[in-house]
């Protein structure tokens, strides 16, 4: 019962303000730091805050249907279990680009015992999420900032990322399928995952079902720049054969 009005607490103060710390837990309810982080972890992975490394930030500051919160709790469980896959192929010692998104976000806490690992993103939650650890280097692209997705985009993010180079690419779509490719709806974000996606050894698509033989307005990558394409089991089983016809590497969860 005490978890449960810590947790319903932490909503209603972030509800208000915005945000919350840590110490501001501890003092209401008389409780080890271990235990705030705990409640705090439990309701970012969750989808209804944002971690910091002080407390947590409010995830939906835009009251909207199109909001990051909104996408975010939208096929929750099945981002997450498309996460927890794609986590499984990053190593020690690894170099990444996690793309924005909410199906790229629920790959991090699965990141968390992966040593040495060093993260390039331009997803403000991620680096968010990912600086509460420390054996993750986080470097955010600087640029401009996209409110509604929580993302960094523009000519100066482009422009960073061709500075750097990563064993491993890991980006979104906003739809896939086989006579268009990766379709989004602008090209803002996706010049971003472009340039990370060629400096890339391999490159992992995530996307839930939902994306799955859609198209959007923008068109801007092929099946031959991915390497696997990681999705749920709620892709129908004449989609999963003609993908695997076509010669892509298809990873169901």
């Amino acid at each position: 019962m005490n978890k449960k009005l810590r947790e319903k607490f932490i909503l209603n103060t972030l509800y208000k303000n915005g945000e919350i710390s840590v110490n501001k837990i501890i003092k209401n309810f008389k409780i080890t730091s271990m235990t705030a982080r705990r409640d705090i972890a439990k309701l970012a992975e969750e989808g209804y805050l944002i971690r910091t490394h002080g407390g947590a930030l409010r995830a939906d500051p835009l009251d909207n249907m199109f909001s990051f919160a909104t996408r975010i709790d939208s096929n929750k469980m099945k981002k997450i279990n498309i996460g927890r896959r794609a986590a499984k192929f990053v190593e020690d010692n690894d170099s990444i680009y996690i793309d924005s998104g909410t199906t790229l976000i629920r790959m991090c806490p699965f990141l968390k015992d992966i040593k040495k690992l060093t993260v390039i993103t331009n997803s403000l939650p991620a680096a968010s999420e990912l600086t509460n650890y420390s054996n993750i280097k986080v470097t955010l692209l600087g640029g401009d900032v996209m409110h509604e997705r929580r993302s960094i985009y523009g000519q100066v993010a482009v422009e960073q990322a061709k500075q750097y180079s990563v064993k491993k690419a890991f980006i979104g779509t906003d739809g896939v399928s086989l006579k268009k490719g990766l379709t989004a709806y602008g090209n803002n974000e996706s010049q971003v995952s472009n340039t990370m996606a060629d400096s890339a050894n391999e490159v992992f698509l995530l996307c839930d079902s939902s994306k799955i033989e859609h198209n959007s307005t923008y068109k801007f990558a092929t099946f031959v720049s991915i390497n696997y394409l990681i999705t749920d089991s709620g892709v129908d089983t004449n989609i999963i054969k003609e993908y695997k016809e076509e010669g892509i590497n298809l990873i169901i969860v």
